[in-house]
């Protein structure tokens, strides 16, 4: 009886497959001892949701862009500087691309989502208008994890990590930041982490499925920063 030999595109279904289970165990071992707002089950959400929007945006007809969307979401993390414990895994993510074999282009443009999806790059206010859709959709789904009743408990647990007050009244909220300004949080509180970042990025999701996500997540987010005011103050 004769084995029946893998076809091509059987074959490069197999090394896909492949490569997302190794991506899959880099996240785990990089992000092993990050505190619970930028673990792996973080990465595992925005993967679903970036598939999720890729589907709704029309890309499931295209392996190539699922392929690159999935590797760009799973890997998006990889050498956050917030975590970053030696310079050598700031290149993690491209070496490990290199290492898979993963041809040029898709590795490029997998480069370009990872290290411009991230919102100190338009911390300014001037978005990237020059995106493309796989690019839209993995920074959609890592924006959209960081709003609504995930992004607010996402929010606590950092701030909690870097010991810093929930609130103090003396510490305004600050308007206009420069990307350096935005990355030094360090006398900073937690609440005015929604005031800086996650309360805008409603206004700043690209594609139209991300959008309508947003909106809920985004009215959840206003309700819960409204009520921890009036019970500071002792009004609710």
């Amino acid at each position: 009886m004769r084995c029946a030999v893998a076809g091509p595109e059987t074959r490069e279904r197999m090394e896909r497959k492949e490569t997302v289970k190794k991506a899959e165990a880099l996240v785990e071992k990089a992000m092993k001892g990050n505190d619970a707002s930028h673990d792996a089950a973080h990465v595992w959400r925005v993967r679903d949701l970036a598939l999720s929007l890729a589907t709704e945006e029309g890309l499931s007809s295209d392996p190539d862009s699922m392929e690159i969307v999935e590797l760009a979401a799973l890997l998006h993390d990889i050498g956050d500087y917030k975590y970053l414990r030696d310079p050598s895994e700031e290149k993690a993510v491209e070496n490990f691309l290199t290492e898979e074999g993963v041809e040029e282009n898709k590795k490029s443009t997998i480069l370009k989502i990872v290290n411009g999806m991230g919102f100190k790059e338009e911390v300014t206010g001037k978005a990237n208008t020059e995106w493309f859709p796989e690019f839209g959709v993995v920074q959609d789904a890592d924006r959209l994890d960081a709003i609504g009743a995930i992004g607010i408990a996402r929010c606590f647990t950092f701030g909690g990590s870097k010991k810093r007050a929930l609130h103090d009244p003396a510490i305004l909220p600050r308007t206009e930041l420069s990307k350096e300004q935005y990355m030094n949080k360090q006398e900073q509180t937690t609440i005015n982490h929604f005031h800086e970042k996650l309360l805008k990025l409603k206004d700043m999701m690209k594609t139209k499925a991300g959008k309508r996500r947003a909106e809920r997540r985004h009215k959840f987010m206003e309700e819960f920063v409204k009520e921890f005011y009036d019970e500071w103050n002792g009004s609710s």
